[in-house]
């Protein structure tokens, strides 16, 4: 998976939750509606991903909360005790980097 395609797959998502939860401040509750929706894009990521690196992927979004409202207060450190994948980016360069795609970065 290429850099651009990777950000756009990740900026689409981030767009369907803030959508999501637009329409579920106007009391319209999508999120069981959406759940096979979410179950297939999460199933093709495992595909895309080691689970190592869909482990990370999975930190990034949900934990660390890209999707949401990014916690800043939220840290990965690599092994040199320096700061990894606090920006969508550089989530990409590490799991490249760690050879975490199974699909070809190129």
């Amino acid at each position: 998976m290429t850099k651009d395609m990777f950000m756009k797959c990740c900026e689409r998502m981030k767009t369907a939750s803030n959508n999501i939860d637009a329409v579920y401040k106007l009391n319209i509750d999508l999120h069981e509606f959406m759940d096979d929706e979410h179950w297939v894009v999460q199933h093709l990521w495992s595909v895309i991903l080691t689970p190592e690196g869909y482990d990370w992927f999975s930190w990034f979004m949900y934990e660390k909360a890209y999707l949401y409202e990014l916690k800043e207060d939220m840290k990965a450190w690599d092994e040199n005790k320096n700061e990894i994948c606090q920006t969508l980016p550089d989530l990409y360069n590490f799991l490249v980097i760690n050879n975490h795609f199974y699909t070809s970065t190129k």
